[in-house]
């Protein structure tokens, strides 16, 4: 499990620190016995019993009946994802989603409406507009909400929760965790989306049981989501990853952040348009299809064998291998997983990745490059994780057998 903070247990009372390992053991484990929770955790019958009985008055478990395998019948208990609700909030360049999802972090149901660019004020009230009717989809009332997340495509400052600058969006210096706390009259701490489609892909992902790894989005923007020893890091002021701001040319596109040169003009969706318009004139399939060109289509020409589509997509794969190769020398991550737009011909985009990686980076091949299995819903996923993590305090069991504190 992905801790959003560095916190540690050391500042939980004991009676806190039992309460949340029963309760993780009872979502893990269950349907599951007083005894069995006694053995697992460590505590004493009475101590356990006792924490069970505020479980069950609080409702976050519930009595599923007795178990009986000889002498006296066993009560079963198991975790009760109907006691708490969690709000995701993904704000994109195209659209704008909001998903409400159950105790365990699963989507319930989820409503998009298209962005309004350079509208931040405009967003936020959008958000609020959807939030009841998400949550009348979802059959989940409002007073079962225990916490929210959003998450956006830009620099977010921490712990003030501005979006200092997030050029795909057109937004500067706007204060999105103050503005949508006070819409959604609730708080609302804010993430960018790598960092929160990292904590999806190490709690459901590719990057299960690994400690330290990065989580690169490829699309509209670049950027990175870094977990180290199970924490995410952010930096100093929480901007980290932003490999796509990394200048790979002395000169070229301009790029949103208003320089040249960065990696995100040449692997990109857009970098990966103009690409697909450039290479209309030496492929029929490129020229037939309509312009702007999107990307699935120059996808599903990739995959269809049209070398000019496959050069494009191998072509960005290998200025990719650039930005990756700074995460591999600096930070030595056991693993790489990619997302985005870019990854709709993942085997060709990673085969430019692969393949140009050994010329930028140290052991580039010690270092697994994959795609996330998660997709488009990724960051989404990481919000309501995250929306979670923040308002349960909660321990995880984590590989070496440590307890760790994920509360942010």
């Amino acid at each position: 499990m992905v801790r959003p903070t560095d916190k540690t247990a050391n500042n939980r009372t004991p009676r806190e620190l039992n309460r949340s390992l029963v309760l993780d053991l009872v979502e893990a484990h269950g349907p599951i016995s007083r005894t069995s929770l006694a053995r697992l955790s460590g505590l004493t019958k009475p101590t356990v019993s006792a924490i069970i009985e505020e479980l069950l008055e609080s409702g976050s478990v519930r009595d599923v009946g007795t178990e009986s395998r000889g002498g006296r019948p066993a009560r079963l208990l198991e975790f009760n994802e109907e006691s708490a609700a969690y709000l995701g909030i993904e704000i994109g360049v195209e659209q704008t989603a909001v998903a409400v999802a159950d105790a365990r972090g699963r989507l319930r149901a989820r409503m998009e409406q298209p962005s309004v660019l350079r509208d931040p004020h405009r967003t936020v009230r959008d958000i609020a507009d959807l939030l009841p009717k998400v949550l009348q989809l979802s059959g989940v009332p409002r007073k079962r909400l225990r916490g929210a997340c959003a998450i956006v495509p830009g620099l977010i400052e921490r712990p003030s929760g501005v979006c200092v600058l997030a050029p795909n969006l057109g937004w500067e210096r706007f204060p999105l965790r103050a503005e949508l706390s006070r819409a959604l009259r609730m708080p609302v701490p804010v993430y960018n989306l790598p960092q929160a489609a990292a904590v999806a892909e190490g709690e459901l992902g590719a990057a299960r049981g690994h400690a330290s790894y990065a989580w690169v989005y490829v699309g509209l923007g670049i950027g990175a989501g870094l977990v180290v020893d199970g924490r995410l890091f952010f930096g100093m002021q929480g901007y980290s990853g932003e490999i796509g701001h990394c200048r790979v040319a002395e000169d070229g596109p301009l790029c949103g952040c208003g320089r040249r040169g960065c990696l995100e003009t040449f692997t990109s969706v857009m970098a990966l348009r103009r690409a697909a318009e450039a290479a209309s004139a030496r492929s029929r399939v490129l020229a037939e299809l309509p312009s702007p060109h999107a990307v699935d289509a120059v996808a599903s020409a990739a995959l269809a064998g049209d070398e000019s589509a496959r050069a494009i997509f191998h072509e960005a794969g290998a200025q990719l291998a650039r930005g990756i190769a700074v995460l591999l020398n600096v930070l030595n991550p056991q693993l790489v997983v990619l997302g985005g737009e870019l990854l709709a011909a993942p085997d060709v985009l990673l085969g430019g990745v692969r393949e140009a990686l050994p010329k930028h980076a140290v052991r580039a091949g010690d270092v697994p490059v994959v795609a996330s299995p998660l997709g488009s819903e990724a960051g989404l996923l990481g919000a309501v994780l995250l929306a979670r993590e923040g308002a349960v305090r909660s321990l995880r069991l984590v590989p070496d057998g440590v307890l760790q504190d994920a509360t942010p």
